[in-house]
């Protein structure tokens, strides 16, 4: 009985895995063809805010699908995959808020 529950989740959870995987790289590529035309249409200032926002949505569809790569099959070596891949996302995040704070200051505040 238990056999065939696992087995069972473990059906849902490889279809859930390439799903989540599937989404993610449609949204990345769904948001490069906006701001390529976006570019073509010489509208430069929201391009990037277009590839911006589809590539951290679709890592972060990509990073869900890793994180139940890893409650599927938890050996040391794939939780430490998923840790650099937190890590790399996380630098990601910061490096493009970074980015889009230089681009677009906030107003000073009036003394």
């Amino acid at each position: 009985m238990y056999e065939t529950i696992h087995g069972f989740i473990e059906n849902i959870l490889d279809y859930a895995i390439v799903a989540i995987e599937v989404i993610g790289a449609l949204i990345i590529l769904f948001y490069t063809v906006r701001a390529l035309i976006c570019l073509l249409q010489k509208k430069h200032e929201q391009c990037r805010g277009f590839l911006t926002t589809g590539i951290t949505t679709g890592l972060n569809f990509l990073l869900a699908s890793e994180v139940l790569k890893t409650i599927g099959e938890a050996s040391w070596s794939d939780i430490g995959m998923v840790c650099a891949i937190l890590l790399m996302r996380a630098g990601m995040t910061l490096l493009v808020h970074w980015e889009s704070k230089m681009e677009h200051p906030a107003a000073e505040p009036k003394k």
